[in-house]
């Protein structure tokens, strides 16, 4: 039997028209940070966005955007742009559609932003449908699954060079969890594609 829920998550493209890579000519690549902002961490990542005058597209939850509200006003006035990732990071194959679906729109600091994106990239069509008239909704063509901890840094950094091309998005994420492994895969990004003459580019 065929497990519609695997093809949502393995084949999105078949079934959204969501963002997943900006076409471009030009040396330009778009980095995104989701599940933050994490104190400390997300403080680190925009040290190193300025140094290497990179822009970005923060997709924030609700819940840490309200904890940590100075760290939303420092992503904005150092000139990033903000992103819904929804409130509490909820799995929309393991709740309630309607509860899912509430927790997107609960109010928080970025949920009127201009962009959406699905926690765990997975979203239903009907709800695809929904908040595709409030938001730009934003997957990925770069994952680099800086999160798991049974990758090195080096790891990290392979999947970015193998994928890695003109237009692409690229997930990185600012917590914790990933900081041993995102922070210096970043920084390795940030070096190598800046001396290659990409840009980074606000959404």
């Amino acid at each position: 039997m065929i497990n519609f829920k695997t093809i949502f998550v393995r084949y999105p493209k078949l079934f959204y028209s969501g963002i997943y890579r900006i076409k471009t000519s030009s040396k330009q690549l778009f980095l995104t940070f989701d599940d933050g902002p994490t104190p400390d961490v997300t403080e680190k990542v925009l040290g190193l966005l300025k140094k290497y005058d990179a822009k970005a597209v923060f997709f924030c939850k609700g819940k840490n955007a309200v904890e940590h509200s100075d760290i939303v006003e420092k992503i904005l006035q150092d000139g990033h742009t903000l992103g819904n990732h929804s409130y509490s990071h909820l799995n929309t194959f393991k709740v309630p559609g309607k509860v899912w679906f509430s927790d997107v729109l609960r109010k928080s600091p970025v949920s009127d932003s201009e962009y959406f994106r699905p926690p765990y990239g997975k979203i239903l069509p009907c709800h695809f449908k929904l908040l595709k008239r409030k938001y730009k909704i934003v997957f990925w063509d770069v994952l680099t699954y800086d999160y798991r901890q049974d990758l090195t840094v080096d790891d990290v950094v392979k999947i970015l060079y193998k994928n890695v091309r003109k237009g692409s998005v690229i997930v990185f994420h600012d917590t914790e969890k990933a900081a041993p492994r995102m922070l210096p895969a970043l920084e390795n990004c940030l070096k190598y594609y800046s001396a290659l003459g990409y840009s980074f580019c606000k959404l």
